[in-house]
């Protein structure tokens, strides 16, 4: 009599080491999503161990992964339901490659189906509206938060109330189509751990006036503001709590900035530790002005980012100069690759050859607790560099 042919059995693993195995699939971004989804086909254990980080961070870059993940997440009403909130393991939602998949009231619906553990929201551009508000302002583990695609306007006072008491909230990028209204908007209070602010949009004329900042904010961005002439420079940097404050100061893609904006940064910010500004708005005057300064600024990194003027209108001779007076605490001057000429290679080694040289005579001659600053700021690179 012939035994009976041997079944095979499935090898039984410690869900401790399945988890260790899908969070190793989990580490390739590129098939990411595809071996995270085979994971969950495997059985009920693997399927635990998985889905958890299938939509912790889900794919979203383009409109079939999108639809499935809506319906998924937001079944219709006769669907049955899952005895699983999956949109409660959502931890980052990115929806900027969204163009015409979603619709506002979707992307309210999707923000109020994910609100329990999101932590990242990058908005897009066309399906995010004022009806969106209610349900951001229910995402309470929100840390980071990018508005910065969205078109529609939506009033800053309301998008300032509806993010008020978000207390883990540290990064927001505002929409471009902002309008800055400082009057109406001075009473509501900031989220109370805004560390990081990306400030978009326009003033309105009636409504200059001094700036209401986040109290912890260390981090500011000015992008794609329509005016950054002096007058609203001023209204905006004035403010003592943000001297006191801010470290980080970036000024790009911004229209109607003038050279008299670019100066009066260091008037207003003497504490910046890093500042990047348009390099074609940068002149002598900059400089001459930081060697009249009798107290050196703590800047440490000045760099030049792109804008669309042809070239760079400062003299490297003015920037040394002022190494000896206001700039005395400078390490390192970063250009972007616009303004990497064959022609400012002999300038940037000077300019580089001065950091070093100053930075070896506050070496020599620094005390201790010099020192001790010193290596606080040990990685900041001393010299010239590009971006």
């Amino acid at each position: 009599m012939k035994s009976p042919p041997h079944v095979a059995q499935g090898i039984y693993l410690p869900t401790e080491i399945v988890i260790q195995i899908v969070s190793f699939v989990a580490s390739d971004n590129a098939r990411r999503q595809q071996d995270l989804y085979a994971c969950c086909l495997v059985s009920r254990q693997w399927y635990s161990a998985a889905v958890p980080l299938l939509y912790e961070k889900p794919q979203l870059d383009n409109g079939l992964t999108f639809s499935l993940f809506a319906r998924t997440v937001c079944p219709p009403i006769s669907a049955r339901p899952s005895k699983i909130k999956l949109g409660s393991l959502v931890r980052r939602l990115d929806m900027s490659w969204q163009v015409h998949e979603s619709t506002h009231s979707l992307t309210a619906r999707l923000l109020g189906r994910v609100k329990e553990n999101l932590e990242v929201f990058i908005a897009p551009a066309a399906a995010f509206a004022i009806n969106c508000l209610a349900s951001l302002s229910k995402c309470s583990n929100l840390r980071y938060l990018d508005l910065y695609l969205v078109r529609e306007s939506i009033p800053f006072t309301s998008l300032k109330k509806s993010l008020s008491n978000l207390g883990k909230l540290t990064t927001v990028r505002l929409p471009r189509s902002t309008s800055l209204n400082v009057t109406d908007s001075a009473n509501i209070k900031w989220p109370s751990h805004l560390q990081r602010l990306q400030l978009s949009g326009s003033f309105p004329t009636s409504s200059i006036g001094p700036f209401s900042w986040p109290d912890r904010l260390t981090s500011l961005t000015l992008r794609s503001c329509e005016d950054l002439s002096v007058g609203p420079m001023t209204s905006l940097l004035s403010s003592p709590q943000l001297a006191r404050s801010l470290k980080r100061l970036t000024v790009l893609e911004n229209r109607g900035l003038q050279i008299a904006s670019i100066n009066a940064i260091p008037i207003f910010l003497p504490q910046l530790k890093f500042l990047s500004v348009p390099g074609g708005m940068v002149d002598n005057s900059f400089f001459e002005m930081l060697v009249e300064m009798s107290t050196p600024i703590a800047l440490e990194v000045l760099e030049f980012g792109p804008c669309d003027s042809d070239g760079l209108d400062f003299s490297y001779w003015t920037l040394i100069d002022a190494l000896d007076r206001g700039l005395a605490n400078l390490r390192s001057v970063g250009f972007h690759v616009k303004w990497c000429t064959e022609d400012r290679i002999i300038e940037d080694e000077r300019i580089e050859q001065a950091l070093e040289a100053r930075h070896r005579i506050s070496a020599t001659n620094g005390h201790a607790a010099a020192e001790a600053e010193a290596e606080a700021d040990a990685d900041t690179d001393v010299g010239v560099y590009y971006t």
